[in-house]
């Protein structure tokens, strides 16, 4: 593709601001408050710390033999328990629940950004077609002049009765047109309402960075989650060992230290509870306490279930990576091709300039005739018409070039810096 030029009126010279009403659009907020809750869920996957407080109370009935033996039970039993979990960096199974807010906090970004996109292309087709609709009413008023002028001129020189009949249903035909343009412009400036400013200045819009299509993007992210699948369930086979330490400064009092290989997570828990913990009885030795105690427990599940979630995991993956191949092949395809539309919207916009230029030219011709008296009156209007008629392709050519462009920033996932705020 030949490197794409600047028009002028792709220049970032006009005023900004005609794009303004997108920053409200319901869609865009929308995007935002979703993009908002990926971050806040991003956070609390990655929060270094986490306080659980835990309390118990029960009230007991007792039915003794002999009776005086319930007077020495306890009536109400409570504990508090206060657990500190620590998250020094993500592993295991915690790094996977960052992983996915990770991958749906990306996520988030390109649904802004693909609406974005979508907005400011709606916006400037809408601004387009307005435009063009009071291009289009300017044409259809003078075309019902030149049918005015037509009847008129035909009644003047008394024309035959067919000719006179023609010239009317001409001019009832213009005031047709001409009623329809009316309509046309109506529903344009409605269609515009939320989407952009038609009392401000478009602004520029200068060829997209061609950045990674948002299609890829999404693709990548679809194996990005695929292999998080994979490693949950390749950990799901290997064994996890329970490490815990725990210490007894009293008999109300527990202070633990847990560690769990699936997480690496370090807890702290105090534990307050009363009654107190009676002494162990040895019969017919005596009693004792325990005043520390070091736990490990190690737990492995072998089920046909496990190793049937990782081949599906594995499946998962693989299909995840044909698809991005698949985007990949896709986009390079309707990469060229939307630069192809590019060049050929540049192509007609050029045409239709030279056709714009030509009908001024012939219109000035037009008048320096009339001033000698070899055009009339009605002929200069004519080439007032077939200006008109020529700046409107001009101005078609104008959007659809603008549309080719933004079409592109769609492709990308790109938004006008008058748009991103």
């Amino acid at each position: 593709m030949r490197r794409l030029f600047l028009l002028p009126f792709l220049l970032p010279a006009l005023a900004q601001g005609a794009l303004a009403p997108l920053a409200e659009h319901p869609l865009k907020r929308q995007a935002e408050a979703l993009w908002l809750a990926a971050r806040k869920a991003l956070e609390a996957q990655a929060g270094p710390l986490a306080l659980q407080v835990q309390g118990q109370y029960g009230r007991f009935g007792y039915a003794c033999t002999p009776e005086r033996l319930c007077s020495s039970l306890p009536g109400t039993a409570g504990s508090l328990s206060l657990s500190l979990v620590l998250t020094p960096f993500p592993f295991g199974d915690v790094e996977d629940g960052v992983e996915r807010a990770r991958i749906g906090l990306r996520r988030a970004e390109l649904a802004y950004r693909k609406t974005l996109a979508a907005l400011q292309l709606q916006a400037v087709v809408a601004y387009g077609n307005y435009r063009q609709a009071l291009l289009g009413l300017q044409i259809a008023e003078k075309a019902l002049e030149l049918a005015e002028k037509s009847l008129e001129a035909a009644r003047r020189r008394q024309a035959n009765p067919k000719e006179l009949r023609e010239a009317e249903l001409g001019l009832e035909e213009a005031r047709n047109r001409r009623d329809e343009a009316r309509r046309n412009l109506e529903l344009s400036r409605r269609a515009a309402q939320g989407l952009v400013d038609l009392e401000a200045p478009l602004p520029g819009i200068p060829p997209p960075r061609g950045t990674l299509p948002l299609g890829v993007e999404e693709a990548r992210l679809g194996v990005a989650e695929a292999q998080v699948g994979v490693r949950a369930a390749q950990r799901a086979l290997l064994p996890t060992l329970q490490g815990s330490l725990l210490l007894y400064p009293s008999d109300h009092d527990t202070l633990a230290l847990s560690l769990s290989s699936r997480t690496l997570q370090p807890t702290l828990s105090y534990l307050r509870q009363d009654p107190a913990r009676p002494p162990s009885v040895v019969p017919n030795a005596g009693s004792y306490r325990t005043k520390e105690e070091l736990r490990l427990s190690l737990t492995l599940t072998l089920s046909p279930g496990l190793l049937a979630s990782l081949e599906a995991a594995q499946a998962q993956e693989r299909a995840a990576e044909e698809a991005l191949r698949a985007a990949e092949d896709q986009a390079r395809v309707q990469e060229e091709s939307l630069k192809g539309a590019v060049n050929a919207a540049e192509a007609a916009w050029a045409l239709a300039e030279k056709r714009r230029e030509a009908a001024k030219k012939a219109l000035e011709e037009g008048r320096k005739r009339l001033e000698l008296g070899l055009e009339s009156p009605l002929g200069l209007l004519q080439h007032e018409l077939a200006l008109l008629q020529a700046e409107l392709v001009l101005l078609q050519a104008e959007y659809a070039l603008k549309r080719s462009v933004l079409e592109l920033y769609q492709f990308y996932g790109e938004i006008l810096p008058e748009v991103n705020p």
